[in-house]
Formats: C-alpha cells, structure tokens, sequence
C-alpha cells in the first residue's frame, strides 16, 4: 500500500469519526448539547491545531483541520458564499 493510498484512507477514517462525533451530539439531551464546546470555541482550537501542523509542514493534515475550520464556519454563518 503506497503512502497516498493510506492518507486515503486516514482521511476517510477521520471524516466518518467527525460524522459519527456530529450524529452521537444531535442525539444527545439539550442538557447535555449545552455543556460542549461552542463552534467559536472548537474553532478557535482549531486554528491553533493548524498553525502547529503548518510549523510542522505536515500540510495534508493541516489541510484536514482547515476543511473542519470552514465547516463550523459555515455552519456559524449559513447564508456567506465561499
């Protein structure tokens, strides 16, 4: 298995772990819902995983982390066109 093909699939994995993470947190209680972290707060977090993986040069996983960065922006901003 070349090293591309198992990015592939480290890719595919990480995208279904944020899908399932993303259904398991709709299921949850609004209790529960309240007390995580809001998508302000998960971007934020964000960017200071991405700045790492940019200092890094590892930029297949920087990359990752941007594409999750523009999800929960788009998500906190439904109506901006990208």
């Amino acid at each position: 298995m070349t090293e591309e093909e198992m990015e592939k699939i480290a890719d595919m994995i990480s995208d279904r772990i944020f899908a399932k993470i993303e259904a398991d947190t709709i299921a949850f209680n609004e209790e529960f819902v309240d007390s995580l972290p809001s998508n302000e707060e998960q971007i934020a977090e964000l960017q200071m995983l991405l700045l790492h993986y940019e200092k890094q040069e590892d930029y297949t996983r920087a990359a990752n982390v941007f594409a999750q960065i523009q999800s929960l922006t788009n998500k906190n901003n439904p109506g901006r066109d990208i």
